[in-house]
């Protein structure tokens, strides 16, 4: 019995330090297959930069609007282009604001530099190969380069192209350095803005002169607040490209009020239309369509039943006093507390759809200017953020 007990104890220890030895094995197989791609490259990230990956927390968001742009690059792929550009818009929307509607002047996009490369001895072949990426922020107008941000990164693939796939998924943009680097970038651009207030105004002007009101609005509406003083400066002209711009578009509202009134097909029987009130506010008299806009006013009041007259007559006082108190302005200007109506309802209503109005302008106008800057037909930008640098061949 005693025999049989130490034959299975033996076998049991038997069993175990073989499968120890041989997880000890395959670890040790696949640290050096993991690390022998990238031995004596010379490019390890330092302890600086791996710190730097560690994620950041920031209170406060940034103001100013990047424009992603990363340029085609048949060495990565549209594939490459379209993640490397989703990841940073990304990236910054997590502490700012990006998106192709955003200012299209100021754009942040990435130098890409190959530092080494190699190739397995696996079956099937893999590239492994090291990246250097550099972010800057740029001024497309006056081509000035406000700062820049720089990392590395290591991806393996069965092509160069795939290699650089699955090294870009791994770049972190919530590091301080990363979020320093975007701080960095807006203050600059503050300074720019105060240094450079009148040749912006003239850019505006520009486009303004050529009937590209949503353009000159963009580019002034572009200015933040924190640049004080041409900030202000530029108050007058937004406000008067703005009204422009709802002239010119008068008759796209038109047909937003007309959509309103016909809800109601019975107006005795509806009351106070707010809604299309809140459209037939914004169009100016001056604009081409206010003829046609008062005459489905007039024609709707008139219709109204005297119990639904009654019960808004207050509200068509304010209404009416609104009308004439503000006859050639319009709400853009509603940061002045002033311009706020005692009426909640209309108060809040109005406010929504001239802010919505105010931000299709600006989006319009700044995909506009997006298409006016041809970023892939610019000389220096191809320079700044070409094809990628193989210092390999170097």
């Amino acid at each position: 019995m005693n025999k049989i007990f130490y034959c299975l104890f033996a076998l049991v220890l038997f069993s175990c330090g073989s499968e120890t030895e041989e997880t000890d094995v395959n670890s040790t197989l696949k640290k050096e297959t993991d690390n022998s791609a990238f031995e004596n490259t010379g490019s390890d990230l330092s302890n600086k930069s791996k710190e730097a990956m560690d994620s950041y927390t920031v209170e406060d968001t940034l103001s100013i609007k990047l424009t992603p742009f990363v340029a085609e690059n048949p060495e990565i792929g549209a594939t490459g282009v379209k993640l490397l550009r989703d990841r940073l818009n990304s990236g910054i929307t997590k502490v700012g604001f990006g998106g192709d509607g955003s200012n299209p002047r100021f754009i942040i996009g990435p130098s890409i530099t190959l530092l080494s490369k190699n190739i397995t001895s696996t079956a099937p072949t893999k590239y492994a190969n090291t990246y250097e990426i550099n972010f800057m922020v740029v001024d497309v107008v006056t081509e000035t380069i406000f700062t820049s941000y720089q990392t590395e990164f290591k991806g393996v693939g069965d092509s160069p192209e795939k290699a650089f796939l699955s090294g870009i998924r791994n770049i972190k943009f919530d590091n301080k350095e990363f979020v320093d680097f975007l701080v960095s970038a807006e203050e600059k651009i503050f300074s720019f803005f105060e240094s450079n207030c009148s040749s912006i105004l003239e850019e505006a002007n520009s486009e303004a002169q050529m009937r590209n009101y949503d353009e000159a609005f963009a580019i002034l509406k572009s200015i933040p607040s924190e640049a004080q003083e041409c900030f202000m400066n530029v108050q007058e002209k937004k406000l008067e490209f703005f009204q422009l711009s709802l002239n010119k578009n008068c008759n796209e509202i038109l047909a937003k009020m007309k959509a309103e009134f016909g809800k109601f097909n019975d107006p005795s029987a509806s009351g106070f239309n707010t809604e299309a009130m809140s459209y037939y506010s914004m169009i100016d008299k001056q604009s081409e369509c206010y003829n046609e806009a008062q005459d489905i006013y007039n024609n709707y009041v008139k219709n109204l039943d005297p119990k639904a007259m009654k019960d808004w007559n207050m509200e068509m006082k304010k209404w009416d006093f609104e009308m004439k108190k503000y006859d050639d302005q319009i709400a853009m200007a509603k940061e002045d507390q002033s311009f706020r109506r005692d009426s909640s309802m209309y108060a809040m209503d109005k406010e929504v759809k001239v802010a919505k109005i105010e931000a299709d302008a600006e989006s319009a106008g700044n995909k506009k200017l997006l298409k006016k800057y041809e970023y892939d037909e610019s000389p220096w930008l191809a320079k700044v953020f070409g094809k990628i640098v193989d210092k390999v061949k170097e």
